[in-house]
């Protein structure tokens, strides 16, 4: 299930009252893993940016275990090849494979 409270994790360093009472619900449940939303603009948005909005969701888990994200979900992938946009998303997905907080494999391509 994507998790997307604002476009992408929101402003706040964790999730909001919505949200902090339904993730440990959905996270109960074993056939639920949670991604959260994060855009990538076709491989254009600032890639600062997009490491920022993985760490918060990251970050989550700090909280409260229940709140753990299972994985990214990069929305607005290239979808042409050219090296610049390899090399941003091969970074993105380095970002999230080193995140602590994250469980799962930690990656789900755009639908």
């Amino acid at each position: 299930m994507v998790v997307n409270p604002s476009s992408g994790p929101g402003t706040s360093e964790f999730p909001d009252d919505n949200y902090s009472v339904q993730l440990p619900k959905l996270n109960s449940y074993d056939n639920v893993q949670t991604v959260g939303y994060v855009r990538t603009g076709y491989a254009t948005q600032n890639i600062t940016f997009v490491i920022s909005e993985v760490a918060t969701y990251a970050g989550w888990a700090s909280k409260n275990s229940s709140f753990a994200m299972h994985g990214i979900f990069f929305d607005e992938a290239p979808y042409e090849y050219s090296t610049a946009a390899a090399e941003y998303i091969q970074t993105i997905n380095k970002a999230v494979k080193n995140s602590t907080g994250l469980q799962g494999d930690k990656t789900v391509g755009e639908s």
